[in-house]
């Protein structure tokens, strides 16, 4: 079965490309820039390359399974096999090959039940993610959250690699809280009410903001 079939019998967006720059990204670097002085100083020391969408949804959402609570280079060693093993990541696929075979490419128990549910909703939805790109980021993140096996952070990841939703601040993931104490704060864990009044500036752009504060901490570009 070809990737374009599969991406018609789920009816979903074509245009999901991997490395994809977000249409709004150049407008972002020049509004944080001009609000935000430290930021500013952020952005011209990491000036290349940007968010960037990793491309179909229903396979992202089956690498932040595949990713969780493991190393990245784990991660990317089980999804090699995942992916060369199914030869096509489709939930039909996903279902016919079985928990039992599933779990000889690495995964736990947990993440092969979180798959099978993950794919019989799809299954079962096959509009859902055309319909959870008109909803506002909340209401995808409520959405996401009633997945098992998808959490707030991983709902926030998805909005900004998948839809490239522009606004998106992460409060929960640990190296954004620490990149806004070290660059703004001088403490090493600022609390999320300290983080979300430091990013009220970056207003629309706060997924810009996150991408740049993550560079700052560490300059290899972030991908999730």
């Amino acid at each position: 079965m070809s990737i374009i079939i599969i991406i018609l019998e789920l009816n979903m967006d074509h245009n999901f490309m991997i490395n994809k720059k977000p249409a709004w990204w150049n407008e972002a670097k020049s509004f944080l820039k001009n609000n935000d002085p430290i930021m500013k100083t952020i952005i011209m020391n990491h000036n290349d390359g940007s968010i960037e969408s990793r491309g179909e949804p229903f396979n992202a959402l089956c690498r932040t399974i595949i990713g969780q609570q493991i190393s990245v280079k784990a991660a990317a060693s089980i999804w090699n096999k995942f992916e060369t093993g199914l030869q096509e990541v489709n939930p039909k696929i996903i279902i016919k090959y079985g928990n039992d075979r599933l779990r000889k490419f690495g995964l736990s128990n947990r993440k092969v039940e979180y798959m099978v549910g993950l794919s019989n909703f799809i299954i079962k939805n096959p509009k859902s993610i055309n319909t959870w790109q008109n909803m506002s980021d909340d209401d995808v993140i409520k959405e996401l959250c009633k997945l098992k096996g998808i959490g707030p952070w991983s709902a926030e990841m998805f909005l900004m690699f998948v839809f490239l939703r522009p606004n998106i601040l992460p409060l929960g993931d640990l190296g954004l809280r620490r990149a806004v104490g070290k660059n703004y704060l001088n403490k090493f864990d600022p609390s999320y009410e300290e983080v979300v009044a430091v990013a009220e500036r970056w207003k629309p752009f706060r997924s810009a903001a996150t991408w740049y504060l993550w560079r700052s901490i560490d300059p290899i570009p972030v991908e999730y």
